[in-house]
């Protein structure tokens, strides 16, 4: 199967270049040529007209399919229309489509907007109320469709299952005027109702004793005060065998003689004041924090999610691990300590997660970004002659312009094919310089290790 331009030139009801309209072609059902062994899936493409109302767009020739496929264009004022692009035709005119090549060899377009015309002139598919003319409108209406399926009131309520509400009212009704203020109205069985007042209003009610104390005379004898403020305008003392309390406020008294407090967390009560915790004690060793033994993390000092300082105390493996700079004598390190000599028995360099990789786009010549202090470049793979350099921007913010970078090749196809250069350090990236030395033309994504190494001028 092929494809085919096809053109279109739009024109407003005056006439005018319809400019900046987009059509929608959408291929409604697929396509297949059991020739060529091509199946066209269902998909939308569109098209945009210029300034002068014209445009094109290259569809599937549906024509050719052996299978029934129909494209339908989608117009600004979201009307359908639907046609078949004839084989053969390697070009053809959206006009020409609309008016002879419809599906079922239809004469006249039939639109989604002619379509709804059509379904309100025979009362078919959904119909709206404010859609019908002024008149009246006779039948009835079912339940399931929002109706009462009744054409009178009463027989609306039977549909619907309501109570007439005068029912009840007439029971009221039977009530004479009340006889005094403080009088409850009170259903005393089925259709009656009576006055009652005090005391039998509050055993209707189901009010114990409790109704009768005045509210600065309260005695409780029993039960539970659940979610209530004792003491909020008026605080006075209270004695308790134990107190158990989500929340307790002291108003900034103090908490004295106590034991041993089983806390989660304590924290400043005011911002602004700060946190002061005074270790007040006048003999040697009576001030210490106590770890618990043989955890990985046993004190963790934070701030979020970083850690500044955590004591492990693993058996055999009790360290102190600093996760911030460190500032010795004025000196700030980058989290690490420093002397006139770093000394590794073992590894020196980065840790693991410091790194990065990045990818070269498009050519051996395109700049990277990697924002690590070391890493991976992949170059890309195009082909670099014999004797060629390819020279690249490698932009990184943790480059000063007294570091050292270091860049060597990690991988390739050919070994020893290659020399890499560094120069032009400033801040924030250098440049890198890849010689081609195996004697030949090699299209290989060389891949680069690097490292920055801090360093000052002075």
């Amino acid at each position: 199967m092929s494809s085919t331009t096809v053109s279109f030139n739009l024109k407003t009801a005056g006439f005018a270049n319809y400019a900046n309209q987009t059509l929608t072609f959408r291929l409604l059902t697929a396509g297949a040529d059991k020739t060529d062994d091509t199946v066209i899936l269902p998909g939308v493409v569109t098209a945009t007209s210029a300034a002068n109302g014209t445009g094109s767009v290259s569809l599937f020739r549906n024509g050719e399919s052996d299978i029934d496929s129909v494209f339908e264009v989608i117009f600004p004022n979201r009307e359908k229309a639907k046609f078949i692009i004839p084989s053969g035709s390697s070009s053809i005119h959206l006009s020409d489509l609309l008016v002879d090549h419809v599906p079922s060899g239809s004469d006249t377009q039939q639109s989604s907007v002619f379509d709804a015309a059509i379904q309100r002139a025979n009362h078919t598919g959904d119909l709206t109320l404010d859609s019908l003319p002024n008149g009246s409108i006779t039948g009835t209406l079912a339940v399931a469709n929002g109706g009462t399926n009744a054409s009178s009131a009463s027989a609306a309520r039977t549909s619907l299952g309501a109570q007439e509400q005068k029912d009840v009212l007439d029971d009221l009704g039977a009530l004479s005027a009340p006889a005094s203020d403080g009088q409850f109205i009170v259903a005393t069985g089925a259709g009656a109702f009576q006055y009652e007042t005090t005391s039998t209003a509050r055993t209707s009610l189901g009010l114990g004793t409790i109704a009768t104390q005045a509210s600065n005379s309260v005695d409780i004898d029993g039960g539970a005060i659940d979610g209530a403020v004792i003491g909020a305008n008026s605080a006075a003392a209270g004695t308790f065998a134990a107190l158990t309390s989500t929340s307790i406020n002291v108003s900034d008294g103090n908490i004295t003689n106590a034991g041993d407090i089983n806390c989660d967390s304590i924290s400043a009560d005011d911002a602004a004041t700060g946190l002061n915790v005074i270790f007040d004690g006048t003999d040697t060793g009576d001030n210490k924090i106590t770890l618990t033994d043989n955890l990985a993390s046993a004190l963790d000092i934070t701030e979020s999610t970083n850690s500044y300082l955590k004591f492990t105390t693993t058996n055999s493996g009790e360290k102190v691990v600093i996760g911030k700079d460190l500032d010795i004598s004025g000196t700030t390190t980058a989290a690490a300590v420093t002397g006139t000599n770093v000394l590794s028995t073992a590894t020196l360099g980065y840790k693991v997660g410091s790194g990065g990789t990045v990818t070269q786009n498009s050519s051996k010549s395109t700049a990277v970004t990697l924002n690590n202090i070391n890493g991976e470049i992949v170059m890309n793979n195009a082909a670099l002659a014999d004797d060629a350099t390819a020279v690249f921007t490698f932009n990184n913010n943790t480059i000063a312009a007294t570091d050292v970078v270091i860049v060597n090749v990690a991988s390739v196809g050919t070994a020893g094919a290659y020399q890499v250069t560094v120069g032009a350090v400033a801040a924030g990236s250098c440049s890198i310089s890849v010689l081609n030395v195996s004697g030949g033309s090699l299209s290989q994504a060389i891949k680069l290790n690097f490292a920055v190494i801090k360093a000052v001028a002075s």
